[in-house]
Parts: structure tokens; sequence; C-alpha cells
């Protein structure tokens, strides 16, 4: 039997997803874990269905892990940022975590627990919870500085 992995943060989380042309939010149950010997930095989600067990019922069984398990790898994090913009679910405040392959819209009723968390464990180099854009963050992280490197320099030299 496998260790039991102890979540960095978990809760209740809205998803954003497109049905037949129209965005709809999604209830999910979110549990975030930080990278060790037993699994990577990631978020996973389950959906929550009418029914499910919140944030009060038994963790063990996992609320709503009767539906598909959707996985989001830290390491492939880009940028999380603050979506004002958006519509969302009422009460709740709107957050878009970009990776490589994809944008996820989601949100949450303190999304600022969320999105700090989050960007401890995807951005662990860059001080303690960094929200800003991932252009930021590169160029924080950037060892050479852009007028140096070879591929933009002037033609002439």
């Amino acid at each position: 039997m496998e260790p039991l992995e102890t979540p960095f943060k978990d809760g209740i989380l809205y998803q954003q997803h497109i049905k037949f042309g129209k965005k709809c939010w999604r209830k999910v149950w979110g549990l975030l874990y930080a990278g060790g010997p037993s699994g990577v930095a990631r978020l996973e989600s389950w959906e929550v269905r009418d029914g499910g067990l919140g944030p009060a019922g038994d963790r063990s069984a996992g609320p709503g892990r009767r539906g598909e398990r959707r996985i989001i790898r830290l390491a492939d994090c880009v940028s999380v940022l603050p979506a004002d913009g958006e519509s969302c679910p009422r009460d709740t405040g709107a957050f878009l975590l970009t990776t490589t392959e994809r944008s996820h819209l989601l949100a949450a009723e303190h999304r600022q627990a969320w999105m700090g968390p989050i960007c401890q464990l995807a951005f662990p180099g860059t001080g303690e919870s960094s929200s800003g854009s991932g252009e930021v963050e590169a160029r924080q992280r950037s060892l050479v500085p852009m007028e140096e490197n070879s591929i933009y320099s002037s033609w002439q030299e």
C-alpha cells in the first residue's frame, strides 16, 4: 500500500468549461499537492455532484470522486493571475491559471487563498507567493540579459 499523501490545500473551486458553445461553471473539489518523493506538485480536482460531500464531509472518501479526476501539473504552470473581468459564481473571485498546454479559468470564495499557495508551489524560487505574470517571473529568473544574447545582438557586431 502506497503512503497517503497529505494535500497542501483543499476545498471547493469552480472551473469554467464550455458546453455546447456556452460558458458554464463546474463545482469541483480541489486538492493542491506539493512535490515530493511520492509525486509532483499538482492541482487535482473532481467534480462535486449534487449531494456530494462538502468541506465538512468525510475527506477520506473524497467528495465527488465518483467523477473523472483532472490533474494540472504545476511544473507546467506559466502564470497565475486574477481574472477580474470574468463573470463567475456568486461570492467568488476568478483567477486564470495558465500552463504550457492551456489556460484554466478557476474561481474560489477566497481566490488569494488559492493563488498564493499555487504560486508558491509552481514558482518555488521567486520568493514567498508571487502572483505576477509569467513574463515578469521569467525576466527575474533569466541569467543572460537580452542585449547580451547573441540571438538578439545587432547584425553589425
